[in-house]
């Protein structure tokens, strides 16, 4: 599965652009299984940490974490065995640093929606499990739902908002579409925030003991786990929207 990248394309050219991360903030506690009433709460707080997740939002740390993440597979590759460790660190704080990122959600597996034609990474058959845990968007495409060319002025929301993009604007071009009601949907590329954490201090730890072919496949793993995420939206032209998936 290809990484999504983060610079902004055109709208009017592709219909599915790559949008660029945003900034952090402090997320929801975890969770704490000493009591009945703390288990309701924090339920509570795992729904509405789903339920009040941005639009478009991807998360700067995450995405830089797994760019350092492939830069250390590939120093491995070369024999450049102090660049995979000092990758790996890097990784390890940007990801430590995610995990009080707004943009984490809470989410199971067997939920995630996967884009039409296409089919999430792992073993063939596998039963995606049912457990909520939390989720980091490290990449994400926004993609039109629908063919804009045939209405004038949802043709001119979209020339507008793909302009908006180019200059780095996504929320206002997200606006722009909402009010010209053009439905969109927006394709996360997510990563389970612990396990990822965890495999890349496996991978530490393996590079300090000199165990190279074992890092690389704690890095792999690490890979093979990500997952997409279709969230769809209606745009209203009240600039209010329905969102179909969140």
């Amino acid at each position: 599965m290809p990484r999504f990248t983060s610079p902004a394309l055109s709208l009017a050219a592709a219909a599915l652009i790559a949008l660029p991360a945003y900034a952090a903030t402090p997320n929801a506690p975890s969770r704490d299984a000493s009591s009945n009433t703390a288990d309701s709460a924090d339920a509570n707080t795992m729904a509405q940490t789903t339920a009040d997740r941005d639009f478009g939002k991807v998360s700067r740390d995450g995405a830089t974490a797994f760019a350092d993440i492939d830069s250390a597979r590939l120093a491995i590759f070369n024999g450049q065995t102090g660049n995979a460790e000092q990758d790996v660190q890097q990784a390890e704080a940007m990801l430590t640093k995610a995990k009080s990122d707004d943009t984490v959600f809470t989410k199971a597996e067997a939920d995630l929606k996967v884009p039409a034609g296409t089919t999430q990474r792992g073993p063939a058959n596998a039963t995606p499990s049912t457990t909520q845990v939390a989720w980091l968007p490290i990449g994400g495409m926004m993609a039109i739902d629908e063919d804009y060319t045939a209405s004038k002025a949802k043709n001119a929301g979209v020339t507008k908002a793909d302009e908006q993009v180019k200059q780095g604007n996504t929320k206002q071009a997200m606006e722009t579409l909402k009010l010209h009601d053009v439905d969109v949907s927006f394709i996360e590329q997510v990563a389970p925030l612990d396990a990822t954490l965890k495999g890349v201090q496996e991978a530490a730890s393996d590079l300090s003991q000199g165990h190279y072919f074992a890092a690389n496949q704690a890095l792999k793993k690490i890979d093979d786990g990500v997952r997409v995420d279709d969230v769809s939206y209606t745009g209203k032209p009240n600039g209010k929207t329905a969102a179909n998936d969140k």
